[in-house]
């Protein structure tokens, strides 16, 4: 199994009824409704790509997979789920459309992402995990704009 990583679309109302608690965030995330991209455990890859960082980062890049705000803080929770605005939406879009895929893979330093631990590879050095990576880049950065171009906001969660 594993923990997997998923961005949800959403919009603004169906957002405010899950943050106002008049809509259950489970059945939501877990139902037929919003288009989902499921990015299997390349989440925190891709955000070290990105960031040059396995937290941190520089906003609105480091937004788009470790960004947001909980609806849901209970510490008794299973699954974190935050949001991004349809604003910051927007902003994740234009720094992901504006990001060369080359710069990502410039990024790829192996040794660093196996000391820092970046999940999920036990080794970063083996053969196919920047490919494995580089995969889910395009569908996100397709996603995040499909999203924007709906003025959508966006859920992001780890199962």
């Amino acid at each position: 199994m594993g923990m997997i990583g998923y961005l949800k679309r959403i919009d603004r109302q169906r957002l405010a009824a899950l943050i106002e608690g008049k809509e259950d965030l489970y059945d939501y995330i877990h139902g037929e409704d919003g288009a989902e991209l499921d990015l299997d455990k390349a989440w925190h890859g891709l955000h070290y790509l990105l960031c040059g960082d396995p937290w941190g980062g520089e906003a609105p890049l480091a937004e788009a997979l470790m960004g947001g705000r909980p609806i849901n803080e209970e510490e008794q929770e299973d699954i974190i789920v935050r949001y991004l605005t349809p604003e910051q939406v927007r902003e994740v879009s234009d720094a992901l459309e504006a990001t060369d895929p080359q710069t990502l893979t410039g990024n790829f330093d192996p040794d660093d992402m196996n000391d820092a631990p970046v999940y999920p590879a036990s080794d970063w050095n083996d053969e196919g995990e920047l490919d494995y990576l580089m995969g889910y880049y395009q569908p996100m950065r397709d996603h995040y704009r499909a999203a924007a171009e709906a003025g959508e906001a966006m859920l992001i969660y780890v199962a």
